[in-house]
C-alpha cells in the first residue's frame, strides 16, 4: 500500500513517458520537414500515385456494390435427389 508521501510524490512528478513521447514526435516532425526539403516529390510521381489510388478506390467501390441480379430460383422441395442409393 502506498503512503500519503508516496502518493503526493507520484502526483507531482512529471510524467517521463509523455515528455519523451512529445520529444520524439517533435524530432520526427523535424526529420520529415528536412527530408521533404532535401528530397522534394516530383509532380509526375504525385500524379502517378493519385492515379493508382483512384483506380484502387474504383475497384473497391465496384466490389462493394454487387450488381442487382435476378433472384436465385427457389429449390423445389418435392424433388427427390437422384443417386445409386435411391434406386433400391
Amino acid at each position: 500500500m502506498l503512503g500519503s508521501r508516496q502518493v503526493a510524490r507520484f502526483l507531482t512528478m512529471p510524467n517521463k513517458h509523455t515528455d519523451a513521447e512529445a520529444a520524439l514526435k517533435k524530432l520526427g516532425h523535424h526529420l520529415r520537414l528536412g527530408w521533404a526539403k532535401k528530397h522534394p516529390v516530383s509532380d509526375k510521381s504525385l500524379e502517378s500515385v493519385k492515379n493508382t489510388v483512384r483506380e484502387q478506390w474504383e475497384k473497391e467501390q465496384v466490389t462493394e456494390r454487387p450488381s442487382k441480379s435476378a433472384p436465385a430460383p427457389a429449390k423445389d422441395k418435392s424433388r427427390k435427389p437422384e443417386g445409386p442409393d435411391m434406386e433400391r
